[in-house]
């Protein structure tokens, strides 16, 4: 229940972001100030940020990026999530709101969202694998020190 209510008070907020995001944006222009940022996602390299500083061999590189675009792969998810977006839409703004298809499209997104988590659980394990010990724990040091970054922000 609670979180049918939280998906509830998200939603309107969603749909007024849609539109604004909706175009091309100035700023994203050759000399705006989301170039930099485009620039740096076209030259990413398929290794997860988590990893970034941690030395990898050539092969654990080749094989993560084989492991990350595998999952990427499915793209019915994706278009999935689109449609129950496009669904949510035109329920929000309709006349009236029809309380089970509501409920309908929350369970179908909690559902959604469930698989997306396991399967990042299962990448990620996966990644951790491939690892050496020492790299292993250097990624768990790694790991604490941004937990920690969090919760003292979490403070201010």
């Amino acid at each position: 229940m609670r979180n049918k209510l939280m998906m509830l008070s998200i939603v309107p907020a969603l749909f007024l972001t849609a539109p604004a995001m909706a175009d091309k944006h100035k700023s994203c222009g050759e000399d705006g100030k989301y170039s930099e940022m485009k620039k740096n996602h076209k030259e990413h390299d398929g290794i997860p940020r988590m990893l970034k500083g941690i030395d990898l061999t050539e092969a654990q590189k080749a094989e993560i990026k084989t492991l990350v675009e595998a999952q990427h792969q499915d793209k019915s998810a994706m278009k999935s999530h689109w449609q129950t977006h496009k669904q949510l839409a035109e329920l929000s703004f309709a006349e009236t709101v029809d309380q089970a298809k509501l409920d309908a499209i929350i369970a179908d997104t909690t559902t959604a969202h469930e698989k997306r988590l396991a399967d990042r659980a299962q990448l990620n394990n996966q990644i951790f694998k491939l690892l050496t010990p020492e790299q292993q724990q250097q990624l768990q040091q790694k790991m604490a020190e941004y937990e920690q970054k969090m919760q003292d922000r979490k403070k201010l």
